[in-house]
């Protein structure tokens, strides 16, 4: 009745003293037989001391004092009718006032106060270096072995990330400690997580504490706490430069000159923690007479360098290149050294200048117009301009190409041979142009959203004989046409017959027609309803307007039940990329 639960335990009748048997000495038919198993209570044994023997008892100290608390009621027999006890469960309580209970019973067996474990955990265990966010997870549970003994959680401080309950702690984020059910009841636990930032450089660690901390339900309460520690490590990365070489200029009319070479060097290590020191820097000229030099004291390149993650140096240094015309020398430089753990790292990037002839040179200049036309094409004016940007020789133009138009030689106004005289001078410069439909016949109708491009070359020979050639294209875009129909019905006869024609109005593309139907008989190319019959079927393609077969013509037969009648047939057409329209056309008959 107090806890929930019920043992029952009676006094055996041995040992004696204390118990004694005063059934043993009854004699004759009244006696009870077997005799009963309980020791009596009379005046000289009275009270009763038994002592229990392997008791189990829940460890709880329901009054605070620190004390095993063991709730009690004893009941005992009057005098009177002899039943025989023979099993605990025989028992006879007597009246209330036969029966005695302690709900705070106290024996003198300590009982613990409670006790906080925790447990931390870090995900990931190790970040790179210089470090990272990492997430760590804290378990706080009530060991107490007193089910009736909670804590109540008053701290949580990490040694490292400070106050866990502060909703203003800047070290932490995504904090949920600061929903942490702080009432931990006997055998509970309660769990939160929060990321920390861990730096450091490779090889090192950080193990950082928690603490827990709180008050049990003892009077006065104790303090209980716990703690764990969870450790990352930082790793190493390895370094990572990148070199970049560039050639000013990067191409000499023959025999050559100087050129000015400008070397980056940049520290690109993921480890923010990383500085690179490049101790060697060095060129190398390739064969025939290659060579490999110390930039060291080179213009303004110097080693030893230090470059902080991020960072990079930039030094130049000019050398001479020299060739014959054609000729092409690539040089690479290379840069070495270790990051602040001694981990090697080199990279290297070339270099390359050419050795030109003195050239000749021209430019093609294509343009359209316009630039875009509808579908399915038009007519577009190309243009072609070719300028001499040579500074010293006559430039002779004997070829002028499309890939699309072929030989431009007699098409429109343009021809060939044309000769261009030195660039600045009267004559530098030919133009010519001749009109076309787009797309070229031959092609396919031009698609809406589409385009069409062609390339023309221009080509011929300085008065060196060196050969110059240049090329442009132009581009016509397609612009897509909204699709166009009409239809038409006339009322033939009374049951009625109507003639149905759907054209295609829009000359761009083929349409297609994909539903017939009427407002007042529904689908006309089956027989249904008033719909006697029918030759109207679809899809059906539409032809571009103007060309065979470009509309579509049928007829039904319907009953006419009213006058005057009045209906509509609606076409649905479309054309193939997605458009849509839904000519439709009414026919009124009347019964005279």
């Amino acid at each position: 009745a107090l806890t929930g639960t019920c043992s029952i335990s009676t006094l055996p009748e041995i040992p004696d003293p204390p118990f004694i048997d005063l059934d043993s000495n009854c004699t004759g038919k009244n006696c009870p037989q077997p005799q009963d198993l309980c020791g009596d209570i009379d005046d000289d044994h009275n009270p009763l001391f038994a002592s229990v023997f392997g008791l189990t008892a829940v460890c709880v100290d329901f009054d605070g004092d620190g004390f095993l608390n063991l709730p009690n009621c004893t009941s005992w027999r009057q005098p009177g009718k002899n039943q025989v006890c023979l099993t605990p469960t025989d028992a006879f309580p007597g009246a209330p006032s036969k029966c005695r209970c302690d709900a705070e019973f106290n024996v003198p067996i300590p009982v613990p106060p409670a006790k906080l474990s925790v447990v931390k955990t870090a995900d990931p265990t190790s970040v790179n270096e210089p470090g990272g966010t990492v997430k760590f997870t804290v378990q706080i549970t009530n060991d107490s072995i007193d089910p009736a003994n909670g804590v109540t959680l008053d701290t949580l401080d990490d040694d490292v990330y400070g106050d866990l309950l502060d909703p203003t702690n800047p070290e932490v984020s995504n904090n949920t400690c600061l929903s942490l059910d702080t009432e931990v009841g006997p055998g509970e636990t309660v769990m939160c997580i929060f990321n920390g930032g861990v730096a450091g450089n490779a090889g090192d660690s950080q193990t950082d504490i928690v603490v827990a901390s709180g008050l049990d339900q003892r009077t006065p309460p104790n303090r209980v706490s716990g703690q764990d520690d969870a450790t990352v490590g930082i790793l190493d990365v390895d370094p990572d430069i990148s070199v970049t070489k560039t050639a000013d200029p990067t191409t000499l009319l023959e025999p050559g000159g100087s050129v000015t070479y400008t070397v980056v060097v940049a520290n690109d290590s993921l480890a923010s923690s990383d500085p690179v020191t490049i101790d060697t820097l060095t060129d190398e000229r390739p064969s025939p007479g290659g060579s490999v030099f110390d930039l060291n004291g080179q213009g303004s390149c110097s080693v030893p360098q230090t470059i902080q993650p991020g960072g990079s140096y930039t030094c130049m240094f000019t050398d001479t290149v020299t060739g014959n015309a054609g000729d092409s020398l690539t040089d690479k430089v290379t840069a070495s050294g270790t990051d602040d753990e001694g981990n090697p790292v080199s990279k290297s990037d070339s270099a390359t200048v050419l050795v030109l002839n003195v050239p000749s040179m021209i430019t093609l200049i294509k343009t359209a117009n316009p630039t875009s036309v509808d579908e399915p094409g038009g007519d577009v004016t190309f243009t072609f301009t070719v300028d001499n940007d040579s500074s010293v020789d006559t430039v002779t133009i004997d070829s002028l190409t499309d890939t699309i138009y072929g030989d431009l030689n007699g098409r429109g106004d343009c021809s060939v041979p044309q000769t261009l005289q030195p660039n600045g001078q009267a004559g530098d410069s030919y133009t010519c142009s001749f009109t076309a439909f787009v797309p070229a016949q031959g092609d396919v109708t031009g698609e809406g959203n589409s385009s069409e491009t062609n390339k023309a070359t221009a080509s011929g020979v300085d008065d060196d004989g060196e050969d110059v050639m240049a090329m442009d294209d132009a581009t016509v875009n397609f612009n897509d046409v909204a699709p166009a129909a009409s239809l038409t019905k006339a009322a033939t006869m009374a049951v009625v017959a109507y003639d149905v024609t759907v054209t295609n109005d829009s000359a761009a593309e083929a349409l297609t027609l994909d539903i017939l139907t009427d407002d007042q008989f529904g689908d006309i190319t089956q027989v249904q309803g008033d719909v006697q019959s029918t030759t109207c079927s679809v899809p059906q393609t539409l032809e571009p307007s103007g060309q065979s077969g470009d509309s579509y013509s049928c007829s039904f037969d319907a009953k006419v039940s009213t006058s005057p009648h009045v209906d509509t047939v609606t076409g649905t057409v479309s054309d193939d990329e997605g458009g849509q329209v839904t000519p439709s056309d009414s026919a009124t008959v009347s019964f005279q």
